[in-house]
């Protein structure tokens, strides 16, 4: 779909979106039969050219095994106050997230989250989807698998349309719908259908977006967003990362440090 330059990201044309991309993934996504179509990571296939691409921008993380493995260590602030944190991403998906001494674990072995005390509580469920699920490696990874892609359209514009000789940001915009994966139920994170957006000067990630609930007035829009991007050696990683539930900010992650290297052992991430 084409889009006008001066199309609006508002709630209510991701609403929009999100209706066409739950019906359209309802026929379009294929069941899934691995972890990814080329194998343990994403090969030169896996990806159409302009997500490639922007996988390419970030420095060609998870497409081999020397750069299989994204640790990011920051400060994470929600309503409990801020704690140092630490976001583990692995090919072809294992996740872990530790708070200072260990004191929340939520972790991805492959087939279920997990975290210390078992099931996910809430604010586990916010851990999971933003700082991991969305986290934009895994997102690449997710696109990766089989599921219902698609490129929305390009020129999208982050203000109300009102802006004297806005200058940007440009988003393009794309729709996907998970395959199934084994052991998780759908809604769950790595199971949601979303939306992206991808900054068209930077060919980086800038947000995330889902949208639950489309009747009103239970909508629910949970905005995942990515700024403040740095470079470290030849990789690019997210400065913050800031989670939105219907425009109220939830969560954030501030990064400190950051490093991209070869594959570590898969129980050392998924132990909770």
């Amino acid at each position: 779909m084409r889009t006008s330059p001066c199309l609006r990201i508002t709630g209510t044309v991701f609403a929009m979106l999100a209706c066409s991309v739950h019906a359209l993934a309802q026929v379009a996504a294929p069941p899934q039969t691995g972890w990814l179509r080329s194998g343990a990571f994403i090969g030169p296939g896996d990806l159409p050219p302009d997500l490639a691409a922007a996988l390419q921008k970030l420095g060609g993380r998870m497409m081999s095994a020397n750069k299989a493995n994204t640790t990011i260590a920051g400060t994470v602030t929600d309503a409990s106050g801020s704690r140092p944190a630490t976001i583990i991403v692995q090919a072809p998906g294992y996740l872990r997230y530790t708070e200072s001494g260990s004191s929340r674990v939520v972790t991805f072995d492959g087939s279920r989250f997990n975290s210390k005390s078992g099931p996910l509580a809430a604010d586990d469920v916010r851990v999971a989807e933003s700082l991991l699920a969305s986290f934009p490696d895994m997102v690449f990874l997710q696109l990766a698998r089989k599921g219902f892609l698609r490129r929305v359209g390009s020129g999208f514009r982050t203000d109300d349309g009102r802006t004297p000789n806005y200058a940007g940001p440009w988003w393009t915009v794309y729709a996907f719908g998970p395959g199934a994966w084994q052991g998780l139920s759908t809604g769950q994170p790595l199971q949601q259908e979303f939306l992206i957006a991808i900054d068209a000067q930077t060919w980086l990630l800038s947000e995330v977006r889902v949208v639950d609930n489309l009747g009103a007035p239970d909508q629910k829009v949970t905005q995942t967003q990515f700024s403040g991007w740095f470079q470290q050696g030849d990789q690019w990683f997210p400065g913050t990362i800031t989670r939105l539930e219907n425009g109220q900010r939830v969560l954030s992650f501030q990064s400190k440090q950051a490093a991209a290297g070869p594959q570590a052992a898969v129980n050392s991430i998924t132990a909770p």
